[in-house]
């Protein structure tokens, strides 16, 4: 187990480097934003092809076992980011991506462990247990906290608590639940900005 949560912790160091695109955000407008995350997707998608052709290879680190012949994770994360920029309003997008960020690392250190933390390569499980999604509730909840407490930039506007529990609750649900798409596991670093985008959305009408 220890041997796992070092690995983890590794990894999600890393993970925790993906902070850097709402951080950024916050102070650049969305269409800067957008021009600069897809020309990064662009380059990052061509670095992954060679990849999987084996014209390239990348650290261990970065990799988990099922991800050395499958997409890797960074590449959602990226196109969640891009994604959710291009669809959100700032303040959701910027609080979106830091739920993916610290969110999903809580949860990943919360899952290494307690057992039954990886669901989306255990055909047997669909959803983790309440243990790890109540780590990454709370995580993103603090999230949410501290962006609505932050001074505003002229484009974002205020957040208030019920946004972000919903989308505290949409970023929780997006990393618990195996879903499945034609077959396929969808990745939790695109599901997670992207369900915590709408669930806040969805507590902005309400």
């Amino acid at each position: 187990m220890f041997e796992l949560l070092l690995h983890e912790l590794r990894r999600k160091a890393i993970h925790l480097a993906g902070s850097l695109i709402p951080a950024v955000y916050y102070f650049i407008d969305r269409e800067t934003a957008v021009v600069l995350l897809s020309v990064i997707n662009a380059v990052l998608l061509l670095v992954e092809w060679l990849r999987l052709k084996g014209k390239l290879s990348l650290p261990g680190i970065l990799l988990r076992p099922h991800e050395k012949k499958q997409v890797a994770a960074y590449i959602y994360f990226q196109l969640a980011a891009l994604l959710a920029i291009f669809i959100f309003d700032k303040t959701i997008a910027i609080t979106a991506l830091f739920m993916l960020a610290f969110g999903d690392t809580a949860s990943g250190i919360a899952g290494a462990v307690m057992k039954g933390g990886n669901v989306r390569h255990n055909s047997g499980k669909w959803i983790k247990p309440f243990p790890i999604m109540a780590v990454m509730f709370a995580a993103c909840i603090i999230v949410g906290i501290i962006v609505s407490n932050i001074p505003l930039a002229p484009d974002m506007k205020n957040l208030p608590p019920a946004v972000y529990i919903a989308g505290a609750l949409g970023a929780a649900i997006g990393d618990a639940v195996n879903l499945r798409f034609f077959g396929k596991t969808v990745d939790d670093n695109l599901l997670i900005p992207l369900m915590a985008g709408i669930f806040m959305v969805i507590g902005n009408l309400a």
